[in-house]
């Protein structure tokens, strides 16, 4: 691609923050592309700079993206100028890159739709009043993208219906607010998730409950073994099927021991643990990766990670982050993955919307489109 001329420009994302939408002009086409940000953010992930010093920094160097570049080589220039600009416009940037030209990529890629996961009850740090950071849906019967977006939609919908009194509001992710304890949540979404015949799964997010050595809940302190215990008995009284980040990111002994006991049962799934990194991979800490371009700081990075978890024969796990945007790419790159972890309502069904059409689409050029399987 000929990159002739880039404009960034600042835009706010679902929490009402400001962030960076890149627009890239190649010929007669334009790519747009724009960073997310998350609230619970691992120590791991590729370095954040201050918006407006990133601004003024790339305006000083903007003429080395001017020219003919692939994805691998813009995406190694961004890399290389990360502490100057940071991540937020380096995943922006690569992101209207990678748009420029998605034709090329959806020729590559299989007819398997990744299957939507969805968060119904938030709390922890994106708001809400259980521990549990995010309540997850699994809609692995679904027959396709569309069933599987409407079922997620459907438990949801019941779960505030029959709870009303205890229904206060949504959070940062569209998820319920509930008035719940911990294991009132997951015994009352169970309870309706197995009329569809969903599975269940949790982000605990451990790394922020974690301080002066425990793991701090509303009603309860508890050091490490205790925290496998309880994560265990989780699994096998609410039958869990996906895990993610039960110990804070430093907790290595923790998640060997919780993969070693589980690992043919369901997804004991990294985080902050891997944040996108290559080099932080280990299939003996987890048996599944999420995917966040923004943590390693480009499309390239994360497409890499992609790769080797596969390798590792863990499963990928693309995911949004908690302050988003209307951008679609991570719909596109989650198409080679079993898991689109995209939310259910407000904004993230832009994303969700985008994975139906991407079906259709796939149908056009003549792929046989199915619901991945796990």
């Amino acid at each position: 691609m000929k990159i002739k001329c880039i404009g960034l420009k600042k835009i706010f994302n679902s929490r009402g923050e400001e962030t960076i939408e890149s627009t890239i002009f190649s010929n007669n086409k334009i790519g747009i592309g724009s960073a997310p940000s998350g609230a619970s953010v691992g120590t791991k992930e590729a370095k954040l700079v201050d918006l407006d010093t990133g601004l003024k920094n790339f305006n000083k160097i903007k003429n080395k993206f001017i020219g003919k570049f692939n994805q691998e080589e813009f995406d190694l220039l961004l890399m290389n100028n990360l502490e100057k600009i940071g991540s937020n416009l380096t995943t922006s940037l690569s992101f209207a890159f990678f748009n420029l030209d998605t034709d090329k990529f959806l020729h590559k890629v299989s007819g398997e739709i990744p299957i939507p996961m969805g968060n119904v009850i938030g709390g922890g740090v994106h708001h809400g009043l259980t521990d549990i950071q995010e309540i997850l849906l699994l809609p692995v019967k679904s027959k396709d993208i569309f069933e599987g977006i409407k079922t997620n939609f459907a438990i949801m919908d019941e779960l505030r219906n029959k709870y009303k009194s205890k229904f206060l509001g949504v959070n940062d992710e569209g998820a319920l607010v509930m008035n719940f304890s911990n294991e009132e949540a997951l015994g009352n979404v169970l309870d309706i998730a197995k009329k569809y015949k969903t599975k269940l799964g949790i982000d605990l997010a451990a790394s922020e409950l974690f301080s002066g050595g425990k793991y701090i809940y509303k009603n309860l302190k508890i050091g490490k073994e205790e925290q496998i215990d309880l994560i265990s008995q989780w699994i096998k009284d609410y039958k869990l099927y996906f895990i993610e980040d039960p110990f804070e990111e430093n907790d290595i002994s923790g998640f060997r021991e919780l993969t070693k006991r589980f690992r043919k049962k369901c997804l004991i799934c990294g985080d902050d643990l891997f944040a996108t990194q290559i080099t932080r991979l280990d299939n003996e800490l987890a048996n599944a990766c999420i995917i966040k371009p923004n943590q390693v700081g480009t499309v390239t990075g994360a497409l890499e990670c992609i790769t080797k978890t596969k390798e590792l024969k863990m499963v990928p796990v693309l995911s949004h982050r908690s302050g988003e945007t209307c951008d679609s790419t991570i719909a596109r790159l989650s198409l080679l993955t079993k898991i689109a972890k995209f939310g259910i309502s407000q904004i993230r069904i832009s994303k969700l919307n985008e994975l139906i059409r991407l079906r259709d689409l796939l149908k056009f050029n003549g792929k046989r489109t199915r619901l991945a399987k796990l």
